[in-house]
Parts: structure tokens; sequence; C-alpha cells
């Protein structure tokens, strides 16, 4: 005998009900079905169940079925446990449809089987067969509203292409077709889904018809909007079109302009599509202040009417709001803003009035608390928003609006600490000191007592214990209570319970007072877990290219885990690291089933393996001009700029891993630079090591004495042994041609110094980085060591040692307003061997915005006797002092601008042991005699040339944009034997760049 109890639609209700009919029946009309006792269902109930089976499940899963049946063998058969357990099986979100059948044995036992038919979800979606331009495949695949892991459905995939077709044919391409191509997969239950796309003939413009009063003819229309009959049909351009003509009204004054696109009709005969616009000019808007004076530039800026296009009464609301902000910047902290709206009887012209009442003006002098004890009064002040005035802020900052938020961040601050019943109030004295319009504002404070807490108490933590989850917590017994660190710590319980696969987990909080006292409560955490949910598979999809192990290796989530949302946001932020993904897509298969095993989806899509860079740029300073031909050289060279012209190509996924091959060009009238080089992250497989080898060409005019020409080639393996230390290890080898015809020294020391130098060097360097942003560092330390050495065994035609140490560290005081940063260079070399010299381009140079600012470009250290032109030296001691002056509120700039007052020290030396000497030496000993005209006395550069100087930060997306003035104290006195004269470095020197000076 065989019993059903679900049908193929899987409503079981509706089945039971016709199952209950049909025995009623039965029962009221015996003639109608033929009656035996082995067909009854009730003879089965009360009889063993000897074996449970399950039919039609072909995918490979971790979860067993059985958990979900409420039968077990040898349990008795009862219907209303078969009903339950077909409940649970669709509720896992598993399958579509569920037949439960039952079959006796010829020994009167039952045997259970479920007939299952599993869903497929989706898997991979992609598009083929879309032509270069819009729409783009994003757009496309947007479109269709298929989300990774949902059931798969005929209904939402025929929507899907009903959807790309309105993309298509917005852009043109009314003629395009779209077919699907589903291809199952029965061991993951997903579905890839492709759809092949054939665009057809793009549609062209027909006719352009415009309606209603727009002012212009229709030829003119089309000259403004630049859609014209025979062009291509884009979304894009349709949109570019109705803003053109929106800019065009607005430039005449007309903000209240509609312009919309009425209808659209496509000609299939000739495949063109006839445009309808319906344009509505309306009035010529006028706006105008009274009772102040503003530039026409600046009430465009602050009444955004002339950005939307329109003049309705929330953006002229915003008007106000703003121009009331600008004049209480100004001082008129009681100005009062308000319009009025003007219109004529024809509407063909609208005024709109701003009427300022500014009051008198007034200068924020001083800001104080009182009565805070728990808090200190800096802690207190950096959250206030008013600011007292200063030298570069005039006025201070001060509203009414903004004191009401002063005093509840200032309540906000204390019942967050327990203070439950702070009381805060702000006092404004308009006559502080006896001068009218001078203000000081009073925050007075009364704490009040603080709450704490009596008793805390976690229940209902079953599968966490106590001492894991007390990490997490931060209230604990004796604590101050609020409702804000509450609601923190069940924030990071339930974020806790998430990601170790507890998806539907709870907690709630109670405080109630301990014996009446509010001032003491006890805390109870219920926590409700819920089923804890496991990874089933982990599937990923989209390689073309990428080799899987190299995906693989990313993957922070495996089979088996719990299904923890951080392991999954984090691998997809580790795939996204590798560069090789433009999406990175991941969702959990089924999301709302109620089954205990899930699947885990990454669907990838490579970015482009070619990318083409290309940039221009210019540097300013001092001593930067090259020697062009004509002029007469100079040591210090004048003042000037330098271009810069870059191009880049790189080359991702290379042999199908995460490598990368990058050409670099730079051209300037400074430095031409070629350069190759192939990254390896992960070198060993390990993720802390990274393999660079690179090669370059470069031929560099930044040393005013000679023009070098490198050819280089280095391997580097780079090491991150922690966060903040970093180890490299690098191997260079490079020939440096010294241009005999650009050696601006003593002839006799031509030969020396112009003999090509093949370099072999290893070296290693140590970075030690506790910064807290690198590229604009207001606390920490960096720490840079860098060692090698160059001798004939590595290859060398030189034989010296070199030692490079750089430390700087920034330190934050005024309630970390200002910023105090020192960073010191020593650096040392030294032939051996048969060497006596250290190669030209291999000595240290000094001078310009990045080092010595009382200098130009590389001016510092030792000078040819004969020309004056700088030699470099062997020893290096470069020290920087900054104080970075907090950003001051400003108009237009508001807090983007800053600036620094800097002392800047140091030299290059010859030797190490003048370096030595002249460490602790401020002033020039030969200074008398190198002032002499054609003296034969050797001049002695071994002392400290010091700067003082201001600069200017203006801060970007990309880090500071800098400009800094130095003025020399010390300048170096030098003698040129060549013309018998004698000079002294510039006094003045500015410098122009990107990013702090260190």
């Amino acid at each position: 005998m065989q019993l059903r109890f679900w049908d193929t639609d899987g409503n079981w209700q509706r089945t039971a009900w016709r199952w209950l009919i049909a025995v009623a029946m039965a029962a009221a009309c015996p003639g109608l079905v033929a009656q035996s006792p082995d067909q009854h269902p009730n003879d089965l109930t009360g009889k063993a169940i000897s074996e449970i089976r399950f039919r039609g499940v072909e995918g490979k899963t971790n979860d067993p079925l059985t958990e979900y049946v409420a039968l077990k063998p040898g349990d008795t058969f009862e219907t209303d446990k078969v009903s339950a357990s077909i409940k649970a099986l669709f509720a896992s979100g598993k399958f579509s449809n569920i037949r439960a059948e039952v079959d006796e044995t010829p020994d009167g036992r039952v045997v259970l089987t479920f007939t299952l038919e599993e869903k497929y979800f989706i898997g991979e979606i992609d598009l083929d067969g879309r032509d270069k331009g819009p729409p783009t495949l994003r757009q496309l695949l947007n479109a269709t509203k298929l989300e990774l892991g949902r059931p798969h459905s005929e209904v939402e995939v025929k929507r899907a292409i009903e959807q790309m077709t309105r993309v298509m044919e917005d852009n043109g391409y009314y003629k395009s077709s779209i077919t699907c191509v589903r291809t199952p997969h029965a061991s993951s239950r997903q579905m890839g889904i492709l759809f092949h796309l054939k665009p057809g003939a793009q549609a062209r413009v027909g006719k352009v018809e415009v309606t209603g009063d727009s002012g212009f003819t229709a030829a003119e229309v089309e000259s403004i909007a630049k859609i014209k009959p025979g062009s291509r049909v884009l979304a894009a351009n349709t949109t570019r079109a109705l803003e053109r003509l929106r800019k065009k009204y607005q430039k005449r004054s007309r903000l209240e302009a509609q312009v919309s696109l009425a209808r659209k009709v496509f000609h299939p005969e000739n495949n063109t599509v006839d445009y309808a616009f319906t344009v509505d000019r309306g009035p010529k808007v006028s706006i105008e202040l009274e009772g102040a004076k503003l530039h026409e530039w600046q009430i465009k800026r602050y009444v955004p009417v002339f950005e939307e296009n329109a003049a309705d009464d929330d953006l002229l609301n915003e008007g106000t709001r703003n121009l009331r902000d600008y004049f209480q910047s100004q001082g008129y902290f009681d100005v009062k803003v308000r319009y009025d709206r003007n219109r004529d009887g024809g509407n063909s012209r609208l005024s709109i009035v701003y009427n300022v009442d500014l009051g008198e003006r007034h200068k924020l002098q001083t800001v104080q608390v009182e009565g805070n004890k728990y808090f200190p009064t800096d802690a207190i002040k950096e959250r206030l928003s008013l600011v007292p005035a200063s030298y570069l802020n005039v006025y201070g900052k001060f509203s009414q609006t903004l004191m009401a938020r002063d005093v509840q961040a200032i309540t906000s601050l204390y019942k967050t600490n327990g203070f439950l019943d702070v009381n805060v109030k702000a006092d404004v004295d308009d006559n502080y000191l006896g001068t009218p319009g001078l203000l000081r504002v009073v925050f007075h404070i009364d704490e009040g007592q603080q709450s704490r807490v009596h008793k805390l108490t976690l229940i209902g933590n079953l599968a966490m214990p106590t001492d894991q989850l007390s990490s997490q917590i931060s209230l604990s017994d004796a604590q101050p209570y609020s409702d804000y660190a509450a609601s923190s710590d069940r924030d990071q319980v339930v974020s806790y319970y998430y990601n170790r696969g507890f998806p539907n987990m709870d907690m709630q909080v109670t405080a109630i007072p301990f014996n009446g006292d509010k001032y003491s409560v006890d805390v109870t955490y219920d926590i409700r877990e819920g089923s804890r949910v496991f990874v089933d598979r982990v599937y990923v999809s989209g390689l073309h290219y990428t080799r899987p192990g190299v995906v693989q290796r990313r993957l922070r989530i495996h089979d088996g885990d719990s299904l923890s949302q951080v392991d999954m946001l984090d691998t997809q932020r580790q795939l996204y690291d590798l560069g090789l993904f433009s999406e990175v897509n991941v969702a959990v298969q089924d999301p709302e089933g109620t089954a205990a095993q899930k699947n885990v989806l990454f669907q990838l899509a490579e970015a482009k393996r070619w990318t083409f860079n290309y940039g221009l740029g210019f540097e300013f300073s001092t001593g930067s001009a090259p020697v062009t031909s004509g002029s007469t050289p100079t040591p210090q060279g004048p003042t000037g700029w330098s271009p810069r012209v870059s191009f880049e190509v790189t080359r991702l996924n290379f042999g199908g891993r995460d490598h990368t091959i990058v050409m670099k060009a730079r051209y300037g009238r400074l430095e031409q630079r070629g350069l190759i080089s192939y990254e390896a992250p992960r070198l060993f497989a390990k993720e802390n090591w990274r393999l660079t080898l690179s090669t370059f060409y470069d031929n560099s005019a930044d040393v005013r004495t000679f023009t070098a020409q490198r050819l280089e080639g280095s391997i580097q393996a780079e090491e991150v042994v922690s966060k903040t230390l970093t180890m490299l290890y690098r191997f260079s080898y490079r020939r440096v041609n010294v241009d005999p015809t650009t050696l601006a020294i003593d002839p006799n020391l031509i030969p020396l110094y112009s003999r090509p130098a093949r370099i072999g060097m290893p070296s290693i360097t140590f970075v030690y980085d506790r910064r807290d942003d690198p590229i604009d560092a207001h606390k920490g330390m960096y720490t840079t060591a860098d060692f090698g050495v160059a001798g004939s065994f590595f290859g060398s035609e030189s034989n010296f040692g070199r030692v490079l140490l750089q430390n700087s560290s920034y330190y934050q005081f005024g309630a970390k307003k200002y910023v105090f940063a020192r960073s010191t260079r020593i650096g040392a070399e030294s032939p051996f061997q048969n060497s006596q010299i250290v190669p030209l381009p291999e000595r240290f140079y000094a001078g310009g915005g990045n080092s010595l600012r009382g200098f130009s470009i590389n001016q510092a250290g030792p000078r040819d006797q004969l020309t004056g032109f700088p030699v470099g030296g062997n020893a290096l001691f470069v020290n920087n002092l900054e104080l970075r002056l907090p950003p001051p509120t400003l108009p237009y700039v508001q807090d983007n601008l800053s600036f620094v007052v800097f002392h800047d020290m140091g030299n290059v030396f010859d030797t190490v042991s003048h370096l030595t000497k002249g460490i602790f030496r401020l002033h020039q000993q030969s200074i008398e005699a190198c002032s002499q005209p054609g003296t034969q006395v050797p001049c002695n550069y071994n002392y400290l040339e010091q700067a003082i100087g201001l600069g200017v930060r203006y801060r970007t997306p990309v880090g500071p944009v800098r400009f800094d003035l130095g003025y020399a104290l010390n300048p170096v006195r030098y003698p040129i034997l060549d013309t018998n004269k004698n000079e002294s470095t510039q006094r003045v020197n500015v410098f122009f760049s990107i990013g702090q000076t260190f």
C-alpha cells in the first residue's frame, strides 16, 4: 500500500484537506471506493517504522536530511509528525517539491520515503555579444535585478530579459534580441545564467520637435541640446541634452525653466527615433540682497537655486541658512535673514529679495567651561564647535545654532559616561571686559550623580562561554552605566555571534534599579542564540585567466567553517587587494532558508589586464632651471620650473598569477627616466614577502655640476616582519656614466670624475614605521636604516661602503591641534681597498624642498674651487624641525589651509671626519678668506648651515600641496677662480611640491 501526503506544488494544507475530504466521501459513499483494511491510512498509525528513505537528492551536501525529520527508524508512524517533517524540509529552502510515501512491509512495518525535488539557485550571471560603447556590461547586468544565491525562477529570468531590452532601447538598439542559456550544476544546485545579446543596428535620431514656450527656434534647440537628425541614439545623450537646455536657461536667469522629454517614437522602417521635447522657459529670476553687500559670485555660491536650477522654498530656505552662516563667520552673530518673492502678473519676472539685518558685529573672545569635575576642560573643549577669535579667524566662530549643538555634545558626553541627570547651560556675555560686542561664552555643567552597575548578568549563552563574551562587553560590576554603553555591548555581542555562524541571534538588555536606587542598577543581558549555520561548500566562479590557486590562498572562509560575515567580507577585501578583479560579489546561497549547512558563492569579474596611464605636472623651486645652449652656467642656477610628462603601462595577471609588469617613462627638464619592473607578491607562498625585479635608465641633471646617465638592474625581496617593521633585501647592479662635457669642475679633475663606474652593491634596509598617517603624520615615529657595500667581489669597479640613517618623530600638543615634527638624517660612505674616491654620482647631495630649504636644489656641501659648482661629499647631516599649526576656518577654503613654521639645519661634508668636527659648528670658518676674489685658500665648508621659513599646506585627497619659503641665516661663501669673484648661496629659496617634507 502507498499513501501520498504532499503534492507537487508544495501546498501541504490544501493537500491535507483534499485527503480528508476524500476519506470522508469514501466513508459516506462506500460504493465509490472499494474498501479494504490495508488501504485505510489509520491502519498504519502506530506501526513501527523500519526505514526512512530519501529519493531525488543529487547534490553533494554535508547537511544531513534526517535532522529535519521528526521520525526515526523504530518510532511509531504518525501522520502529524510526517507533516511536521515536510514543513521542516521546505523551511530549509533546499527543495521546491516534496512528496511523502509510505509502504507496508510483509512483516507489518512501515517504510517512509520522501521524494524530493531540489531547488536551483542563481550562480554565475554573465552576458556576451555586447558591442563596445554604452550600455556597459555592468549596466545591463544590474538591470536584470538577479541576485547571486537567490532561488532561480523562470519568471524572474523573463523579467530580466525585458529590463535589459529596455536598457538597450534607451541606447538606440530597438532591434536587439536577448536569449538565455541556463546551465544547471546538479552537484552545487546552482544555475549558471548566460545571456546572449544580438544588439542589431543602432538607431539614429529622426525628427526633433519642441513644444511649449521655449523662446528658441527648433534649430536653436537642436544646436543647444546637440541632438541632431542622424546622430546616434544614446541614453547619455538624452540626459546631457536636457542638462544643456537647463544650463542655457540658467545662464539667462530662468531658474524655473521646465525641460522634459515628452516622448520618443521609434520608426522600424528606417530605424530612427523621433524626439519630442516640452519646454517652458518660465520667468526671469533675479536674486538681490538688501541690508548687506555680496558679489554676484558669492550669491550664486550661497543660494543653491543656481546649482539645482529651481527656485522652490526648500532651496531658498537653504540659501537663508547659508547666508546666515556666512555673515556669522564675519562676526555678525545676531544676523537675521529672510526672503520675499515678488512675481509680476504675466509671470515673466520673479524677483527674490533677501533682507539681511546684520545687527552689531561681535567678536568671540573666549569660551569657558565651569562645573566640570569628571572630565578635564581640554577634553570638553575639543568637542566644541565654537571657536574663539585668533590671528587668522578675526571674529571667531559663533552662532546660537552652534552653541546649542555644543550644549548637546557636552550633554551626550556625560550621559554616555553614566551621568543621566546632567544639566548643561550656556551663558553669553555680550559686554565682556566692559567692551560692547566682545563675547564670552560660559558652559555651566551640573554633573549630577553618576549611575553605576551593581551587577551584570549574562543568560542564555549556551554555545559561547561567558569568559569568551566578556572580552566583547565594556560594562561590568561597579562600572558607569549608560544606555549608550549597553547598546554598544549589544552590538558587539550580536556581531560576535554573527561572525560565528548565528545569523538569527538577538540580545535583550534590561536595567533594574537595585533596592530602588536609580543610580545603582542590575543589568541583564538576555542572549537568544538561535541555530548555528555552517558553510557547506565554497564556490568561486568567473575565473578565465587567473589560476584557481591564487584565489584559494586568499579565501578566509572554507568548507565546514562557521558562516561568518567577517570572514566573507575579509575574503572579499583580500580578493580586491590582489588587484586582479574589478568586481567581487559574495553571497550566501538561499540566505532565508533554515538549513544548517549553506553554500557561499563568490562571483569574480577579472579586471582589464592592460592599463595605460599618462600625466602632466611640474615643480617650481630655486635652482631648478637647467643650462640651455647659449647661456652661461652658474653654480646655483636661476629660479625656474620643470615640467614633467609621464606615461605608464601596466600588465596585470601575468601568467595567471597576481604578478604585475610595469613600464614607466618620465620626461622633464631635470630628469628623463624609463623603468621596467616585475612584482611578485607572496614570495615563497608567504603573505609577508614580495619580490621585485626592476631595470631602469636615468638621465639626471638635478645636480648642476654634471649630467649622469644611469643604467641599473636590481632584485629586491621585501619582508613585512610586523605591522611596524619591514625589511628590504636588495642587490643592485648599475653603470653610471658622467658626461664629461657637462662637468663644471677643474679640467684637471675631469678625467678622474668622468670615468664610467660600474657598481655592484648588495644592501639591506630596515623600516620601522609607527606613524598614524604616512601621508600626513600627526603622531608616531618613522625610522629607516640602509646599509650597502660596493666591492669588486660583487662585480663593482669601485669599492666603498654606505650607511644612511633617518629618524622622524611627530608629537601632538595643545588639545592635539598642534604638531611638532622632527627629522634627522645622517649618512656616511667611505672607499676602501684600492679605491680612493667615491664616484661623483654616488656621493651625497642635499638642498631643496625635501632636505635643506636654505639651499637651492643639491647646492649644499663642498664646491669645486675653480668653478664654484657643488661636488657632493661622503657624509651628510640634515635636521628638520617643523611646527605644523592647526588649520583655521577661513572663507572659501574652510579648514583645508594650514601653515608651517620650520627650521632646517645641516650640510654635506667631504669626509666623515669633517662631519664629526663640523657638526657642532654654526659658522663657516674660512668665510673671510672665501670672501676675497681670486683667493687660493681652500674654503672650509664643514659647518651647519641654518634656515628658517614659513610653509603653506593645502589639503587635497592625494595629500597636502605645499609651498615653502626658506631664508638662510648663515649662507655659504665660496670663490670662483674662473671669473675671479666670489659668491654666496641664495638666502631666499622657494619650493612648490606635493606631500609633506617628511
